[in-house]
């Protein structure tokens, strides 16, 4: 059976939300999938047993060790790609199914010649500007919010996006190019996303595609103004600067420049002293971690 896409969807720890994402797919299928992955890490039964209860026609890989964000999406493409997939759609266990934006993605790639990767517009309402859609070139501050999605063009070209609902091409891996599997967690589709662009595949941007955003956010307050930013363990500071210099190491200035990451480093030493909580440990791991990847340390980190 040729399979154009093979859905591919990561789980840890999360196995109602990946039951319920899976409820959504079989209940609304599209008609060029043939193939539903689910890579775990360290799971339970659950999800196998409710796929074999329910008929579900379903490849489950529990990993004996957490892979992490970036060993998962390795793990999927490549499971795509063995099971002869043109087309792997990464869904993170968060990620809303849409089978329209799907069809949408694939006309975009189908569009033009050597497409790597097509990617959603995110939309993070009620926050404003609302949209975002990947970035043409790595900042300190990385994907542009805009109030309105442009209706005057399909799609756009883009360095990079997130990895949740992103439509990537498995043909670059016959070419040897793959995802750091090495930066655990973060920025993995940054590195992913430079490799395609520095081996002349196009990724696009496809502005009929809509992922709504399952970042978990928190207010604080300073000088009277509030600010909305991420709320995320502060483990996840391990990996902030370590990763990027990694990729740096791995792939130039051309994707991530040296100045970058230095303003990368202050925007983020910055906003742990003015607007996080756990101050003393946030910057402990932030600096930790920048040294790891000075010294070209990858892999889990000390934590969690």
């Amino acid at each position: 059976m040729t399979c154009l896409v093979a859905i591919a969807i990561s789980a840890y720890q999360s196995d109602a939300e990946v039951i319920s994402l899976l409820e959504a797919i079989f209940l609304a299928p599209h008609p060029e999938v043939k193939k539903i992955i689910v890579v775990d890490s360290l799971g339970s039964s659950r999800i196998a047993e409710t796929a074999t209860a329910r008929q579900w026609p379903l490849h489950y890989e529990n990993a004996n060790n957490n892979l992490g964000s970036a060993g998962n999406l390795a793990r999927r493409m490549e499971l795509a790609a063995e099971m002869g997939a043109k087309w792997c759609l990464c869904l993170n266990h968060d990620a809303n199914w849409d089978p329209n934006s799907l069809s949408a993605m694939l006309k975009v790639a189908a569009a033009r010649h050597r497409v790597g990767a097509v990617y959603p517009v995110i939309d993070h309402s009620p926050r404003e500007p609302r949209w975002q859609e990947g970035p043409q070139r790595f900042t300190p501050s990385a994907g542009k919010m805009i109030s309105e999605i442009p209706t005057n063009q399909p799609s756009k070209e883009v360095l990079w996006s997130a990895s949740n609902f992103a439509l990537y091409a498995t043909e670059p891996l016959a070419e040897g190019i793959t995802v750091m599997a090495e930066l655990w967690l973060g920025y993995e589709d940054l590195a992913y996303g430079i490799a395609l662009n520095q081996s002349g595949w196009a990724q696009l941007s496809c502005h009929s595609a809509i992922l709504t955003d399952g970042f978990d956010y928190t207010s604080r307050r300073f000088l009277g103004h509030t600010f909305i930013i991420p709320e995320k363990p502060t483990w996840y500071m391990y990996y902030n600067i370590r990763n990027l210099i990694l990729i740096r190491r791995r792939y130039g200035s051309q994707g991530v420049p040296r100045r970058s990451i230095f303003w990368k480093l202050m925007q983020s030493t910055l906003r742990i002293l003015l607007l996080e909580n756990k101050k003393a440990n946030r910057l402990k791991l932030l600096y930790s971690g920048s040294l790891a990847g000075f010294y070209g340390q990858s892999g889990k980190g000390p934590l969690p």
